[in-house]
C-alpha cells in the first residue's frame, strides 16, 4: 500500500473518479459476459497486422480478476487525481489514454524482438496508463514524500525513487526474459511514454504546481 504525505488539488478529479467507474462497471459486464476480455483484448500479433486497432484503447479498461482491478484502480485513486490537478481534466484524458496506447504499442514491438512466441497471447489492463501515470507523477512531484506499508515495516521514499525503482524493476524482468504473463513491456512502455508526454508538457507549459499543506488521506 502506498500513501501520500500531501496533495496537489486546486479542482476535483472528475476524470480520475470517472475512469475507475468505468473501469469497474466493465468489469462488472466482463463477469457477465466473459467473451468481452477475448474480443477487446489488445493482441499484438494483431495490430502488427493492422488489426482491431480499436484494442489499443479498449484493453485498458478490462481486468483479469477482482484483485487486478482493485491494485490497479487503488494506483489510479493515488496517483491521477495530482495530475488530473496539473493537467486540466481535458488534457488529463488525453495523457491518460495516450499512455495507455504508447503502453501497448511498446508492449507489440518489445514482444516480437523478446518473445515473439507470446505475439498471440491478449493483452488487458490499465497498468500500462497508470505506469505512464507514475512516470508524469515523478515529473512534476519529485520530492513528495510516499509512504509505503510493507512486511519490513513502513519504508518513506521520494515520488523519483518510487518510481525509478519500479521502472528498474520493469525493465530488469524485460531484459532477462522471464515469462510470468504478466505485461511487464507494457509496463515499460507506459512509463517511457508517460515520462515523455510529462517532460514535454512541463518544459513547453511550465505549469505551476502548488506546494499544499501536508497532511494525511
Amino acid at each position: 500500500m502506498v500513501i501520500e504525505e500531501e496533495e496537489f488539488e486546486r479542482i476535483y478529479p472528475v476524470v480520475t473518479w470517472i475512469i475507475i467507474a468505468i473501469n469497474v462497471i466493465i468489469f462488472i459486464f466482463e463477469i457477465m459476459y466473459p467473451w468481452i476480455v477475448d474480443a477487446y483484448a489488445f493482441v499484438p500479433i494483431d495490430f502488427l497486422k493492422g488489426q482491431r486497432l480499436e484494442t489499443l484503447i479498449t484493453h485498458m479498461f478490462l481486468h483479469a480478476d477482482i484483485l487486478h482491478i482493485l491494485m490497479n484502480m487503488y494506483f489510479c485513486w493515488v496517483f491521477c487525481d495530482d495530475l488530473e490537478n496539473v493537467y486540466g481534466h481535458g488534457l488529463f484524458i488525453v495523457f491518460y489514454i495516450f499512455s495507455g496506447i504508447g503502453a501497448a504499442v511498446i508492449h507489440a514491438m518489445l514482444t516480437a524482438m523478446i518473445l515473439p512466441d507470446l505475439l498471440d497471447i491478449g493483452c488487458i489492463g490499465a497498468s500500462g496508463a497508470l505506469f505512464g501515470a507514475l512516470a508524469a507523477y515523478a515529473i512534476f512531484f519529485p520530492k513528495r514524500r510516499l509512504y509505503i506499508f510493507s512486511v519490513y515495516g513502513v519504508i518513506k521514499v521520494r515520488a523519483w525513487q518510487f518510481a525509478l525503482f519500479y521502472f528498474l524493476i520493469e525493465t530488469l524482468y524485460v531484459a532477462t526474459g522471464i515469462n510470468d504473463y504478466v505485461a511487464h513491456t507494457a509496463h515499460v512502455g507506459g512509463f517511457i511514454t508517460g515520462l515523455i508526454l510529462a517532460a514535454i508538457y512541463k518544459v513547453t507549459k511550465k505549469p505551476r504546481i502548488y506546494k499544499t499543506p501536508q497532511h494525511w488521506w
